[in-house]
């Protein structure tokens, strides 16, 4: 009973720590969100306790948590996703093995490892995006006005807007007759500001992109 209160608990901890990271990856609409890092990190966990649960004689946990890295390695392979102009996904494929190793440190009863390190990759995420955007990204505003003749569209702007890693800092909408103008001050790396407007030209309910 005692083992059975034990191995609960720690799934239970392992889970909120990786909800905790999830829960920043959710918030900024990442593909590996708050679902996927519980999940991460409870099955990382469970992982490493059936290592340690092993009656063979001889057996080295090691080569379990050896698999699980491995495993995690192609994981956060699919996250990560190269467009004509960038590359997307890296830092939640880093997330990915951050969130492995919180749930491989529960199972092996580190954890002050496990806090601490949940600790710091949450802040390396959540307090650090803004100082990369302005300090090392170097971007620049642009005014952007999209004619659009479908209002259910108008949140994909926001959508295409991050996965060209940028962010709307402003978004007003006026109705112009059957067209509704969307303005729109975006924060964005000037390279990527032409896939920007051609991303948003795919939507079938643009009819045009004013850059004022």
């Amino acid at each position: 009973m005692n083992e059975a209160l034990n191995v609960l608990a720690k799934l239970l901890l392992s889970g909120s720590l990786g909800g905790i990271i999830g829960l920043e990856r959710e918030l900024s609409r990442k593909p590996a969100g708050l679902r996927t890092n519980i999940l991460l990190a409870m099955g990382t966990t469970g992982f490493a306790l059936l290592s340690l649960a092993v009656p063979v004689k001889g057996f080295d946990p090691s080569r379990i948590a050896a698999q699980i890295i491995a495993g995690v390695g192609f994981i956060g392979a699919g996250v990560i996703i190269r467009t004509r102009a960038s590359v997307h996904g890296v830092t939640t494929a880093a997330t990915i093995w951050a969130v492995t190793a919180v749930g491989m440190a529960v199972g092996f009863s580190r954890y002050y490892l496990a806090v601490s390190l949940t600790a710091l990759a949450f802040l390396v995420l959540a307090a650090l995006r803004s100082v990369e955007a302005r300090m090392v990204r170097k971007t620049s505003l642009s005014n952007l006005n999209v004619y659009i003749n479908n209002r259910r569209e108008i949140p994909i702007l926001k959508k295409l807007v991050e996965d060209a890693r940028g962010e709307v800092l402003d978004m007003g909408i006026t109705k112009e007759g059957k067209v509704f103008r969307v303005e729109m001050m975006v924060e964005i790396l000037p390279s990527l500001e032409g896939e920007l407007v051609a991303r948003i030209f795919e939507l079938r309910s643009v009819e045009r992109v004013e850059n004022v």
